[in-house]
């Protein structure tokens, strides 16, 4: 069974309510280029209607809102995505935090201390995509021990692409560019049991 609550000296982490979801709904936009990733965007709606992040009674699904420990504030939410109970195995996540709490080092300390109560639980494999467009995203996730294992290139559906503004040029690797439309290079990453163990050992 996956861990209900836990706490790290700065939040406390706990499966997402109703009420956390109001909060969440009135988060301020992120900054381009990552003004897809914002909460209220119509693509991240599913066929009920519903936001991805609102799925919190979806079964293969498990979501963490982290709350300030101070004031109690929801600041962030991890969605752990397309869960295989059977095989012991999660497969996609969805991570998000208020924006203007990004590079605060609230993901890195929460993502870190739930990967491993969740591998202590049972659970053999913990997976997921990211945009390698989005570099801060990639390094936390390293730092809590998860690896690059492959990658794919998927349809790009966020704010248009500009190769003369500095914000995607330094990006140019990681995007191609079809007829009518770009392709974005996604890393699938993975954390085990057996990683988190060795990278425990070298921290």
């Amino acid at each position: 069974m996956l861990p209900k609550r836990i706490s790290t000296s700065r939040t406390m982490i706990r499966v997402t309510t109703p009420d956390d979801l109001k909060q969440i709904h009135n988060w301020l936009s992120y900054p381009v280029p990552f003004t897809e990733y914002n909460m209220k965007n119509p693509l991240g709606k599913e066929k009920d209607g519903k936001y991805w992040w609102e799925q919190i009674e979806t079964q293969d699904r498990v979501h963490y809102s982290v709350l300030l420990l101070e004031t109690k504030e929801v600041i962030g939410i991890h969605a752990f995505i397309s869960i295989d109970w059977n095989k012991h195995i999660i497969n996609n996540m969805g991570i998000r935090f208020r924006p203007d709490l990004c590079d605060k080092g609230f993901c890195t300390e929460t993502l870190s201390t739930l990967l491993k109560s969740i591998l202590a639980s049972g659970i053999k494999s913990i997976k997921l995509d990211v945009s390698a467009i989005n570099p801060r995203a990639v390094n936390c996730y390293k730092k809590c021990g998860m690896s690059i294992i492959s990658d794919a290139w998927y349809k790009h559906y966020g704010d248009p692409i500009d190769l003369k503004n500095p914000i995607w040029a330094v990006h140019l690797q990681h995007l191609k560019q079809e007829k009518d439309f770009w392709l974005r290079r996604h890393y699938i990453m993975e954390i085990t049991k057996k990683s988190i163990s060795s990278h425990q050992n070298k921290n």
